[in-house]
């Protein structure tokens, strides 16, 4: 039986956002693909961050060294490109970096790339979903000042673009180490409107675009 190992976030935990809480969606832990035969182990984990999956990976290779059959799907960069916005909504003057700057980012991302590899292991690594900016301005500024996290950002259409970004680097990474890209990102964009496909804060996928993930993954591993 062929082998999936899933490490990311609460994107690929199947995490959706209904306005007052999270909760998960439904078949998040991919258990269809159990019906071709490929044995999924999902440990995505809310608010992980690249260097929180290096961590995962590794103790994970650790129990099992010889990744051979088995593909490796990495989904990072949602919580590692976002701020402490509680700290720029009483600063919005101030200098603050990403939770993963992006070199560090590379660096990091790079190593769990190298070593999935090292182990045997076949690599996929997913594009960032596109986020909702106007939504994701509304979640953030909960609980802070509005006007502030606006005056550091600029304009809201920044949060679009930083995620963006960070997606680029991504694919950049993936392609650069032969890893199998998943371009989340575009089939999202293809939808007439995208919005649908996201949950009140602008992040996180319905369960709609969950489906889309799903297909995505699912065609990809054929």
């Amino acid at each position: 039986m062929k082998q999936l190992i899933i490490i990311g976030d609460s994107i690929m935990k199947g995490v959706t956002f209904n306005g007052q809480k999270y909760q998960l969606c439904q078949e998040h832990n991919f258990d269809f693909l159990s019906q071709r035969s490929i044995a999924v182990q999902n440990f995505s984990k809310m608010g992980a961050t690249v260097t929180t999956g290096l961590s995962i990976l590794k103790r994970k290779l650790a129990a099992q060294p010889n990744a051979d059959g088995t593909t490796v799907l990495f989904s990072f960069g949602g919580n590692d490109c976002d701020y402490d916005w509680a700290k720029i909504s009483a600063n919005p003057d101030g200098a603050f970096l990403p939770n993963t700057p992006q070199d560090t980012y590379i660096d990091v991302y790079r190593d769990a790339i190298r070593t999935a590899q090292d182990a045997g292991a076949h690599v996929a690594v997913t594009s960032l979903l596109p986020i909702d900016a106007e939504r994701y301005m509304n979640h953030i500024a909960s609980g802070h000042s509005y006007d502030n996290i606006l005056h550091w950002l600029g304009d809201i259409g920044h949060l679009y673009r930083w995620q963006e970004y960070y997606s680029g680097l991504s694919c950049t990474l993936a392609r650069a180490f032969g890893c199998q890209l998943i371009d989340l990102r575009s089939e999202f964009l293809k939808v007439k409107n995208f919005r649908t496909l996201l949950g009140a804060d602008g992040v996180h996928p319905t369960q709609a675009g969950h489906d889309i993930i799903h297909h995505c993954i699912s065609t990809a591993l054929a």
